[in-house]
């Protein structure tokens, strides 16, 4: 397929043609009617002394231009149906777009140039992304109003017993509803950094700090709490500092050490710290089950859970791997999973020397 020619070139080449071509009928023409004249009247006086063009020659003239005019309207109505054709598709498009209508695209045609085909793409791929947008809100406002009404019911139902005087107030019941709290702040503050970071106004602030001993800080922190679930926690953690937004990569390590604690089998659980030049990578890793087949690619898309995890009353909101995944983009680096030998990984890979993206 030969590459679209600009609208320049469009544009001139009939326009010079349809000048050389009316020179040359012109001259063509008159030659012609001179050659035909000439045989059928011999005798006739053409005036060729005279500077002023003879009533001939005016006839003639008259029919040139008249057939030049002609053809070079023709041509130039084609020219113009040409021209035009992609910019009323992406006209009537866009139309259809203001009105609601976000599955309609220009379509070029097959002469298009070079320049109406960039408008057509940048259209067209405008609107694919305001239909996807358009999608994605939908989903999301269902999502997040499913998310809330479980926590939100229960804390309804509860403070209404105790209202009632049904329930007795005493500290467990208060812990419980502490819960549901921390989970509907922990939901929004997850959606706040999802939302921050698709905007590009989620900002971070690197400092160089002492990567191992503050995973080791984190991993002794959160001991207690894996242990209670049958976990045994380890760390291989290499020394060295590295400049990141330490607040954010341990709420993104704390979100995997949750995933995991969350769906795996009870089992040792390693935090790993490999550090090179210019990348830091920090694993999660523990015996399994992991991810189900074909489930690595969407599990770090928004709201996505593996079929089967509600059924078997695992809880999660669907969006800590979103939010690991979204720290990791915003410092310019990238969350992995990998599954060998029973030994499931999340990786978080940094560049040691961070800067916002």
């Amino acid at each position: 397929m030969t590459s679209p020619r600009t609208l320049g070139r469009q544009v001139a080449l009939p326009m010079a043609l349809g000048a050389v071509g009316g020179v040359l009928a012109s001259y063509i023409g008159f030659y012609i009617f001179y050659t035909v004249a000439s045989e059928l009247w011999p005798n006739m006086d053409f005036g060729q002394d005279s500077w002023l063009p003879s009533g001939p020659d005016m006839l003639t003239l008259a029919l040139i231009s008249l057939v030049v005019l002609t053809g070079v309207t023709f041509f130039a109505v084609r020219l113009g149906r040409r021209i035009a054709t992609p910019f009323v598709s992406v006209a009537h498009a866009a139309r259809k777009i203001a009105e609601g209508d976000l599955s309609v695209r220009a379509r070029p045609n097959a002469h298009i140039s070079r320049e109406a085909a960039l408008l057509v793409d940048d259209f067209n791929a405008m609107a694919a992304r305001l239909e996807t947008a358009s999608r994605e809100i939908v989903t999301w406002n269902a999502q997040i109003a499913h998310e809330l009404r479980t926590p939100l019911t229960v804390l309804q139902g509860r403070l209404q017993g105790l209202v009632d005087g049904v329930f007795e107030p005493d500290p467990a019941l208060f812990r419980g509803l502490l819960r549901q709290v921390d989970g509907l702040s922990r939901l929004v503050e997850d959606l706040r950094v999802v939302s921050l970071v698709d905007s590009g106004r989620f900002e971070l602030r690197p400092v160089e700090v002492d990567l191992a001993a503050e995973i080791d800080d984190l991993g002794e922190m959160i001991r207690p709490a894996l242990e209670q679930d049958g976990f045994t926690l380890t760390m291989s953690l290499q020394p060295g500092y590295a400049r990141i937004d330490m607040t954010r990569l341990r709420q993104a390590v704390m979100a995997l050490v949750d995933n995991a604690r969350r769906h795996a089998d009870p089992c040792e659980l390693c935090i790993e710290l490999t550090l090179e030049d210019d990348r830091a990578d920090i694993s999660i890793v523990d015996r399994g089950p992991g991810l189900p087949r074909g489930f690595a690619e969407d599990a770090f898309k928004l709201f996505t859970r593996a079929d089967g995890t509600r059924e078997a009353g695992k809880q999660g909101s669907g969006l800590g791997l979103s939010v690991v995944k979204a720290i990791a983009k915003a410092h310019r680096g990238d969350v992995r999973y990998s599954l060998e030998n029973r030994r499931s990984a999340f990786t978080i890979s940094l560049p040691r020397y961070a800067r916002s993206g």
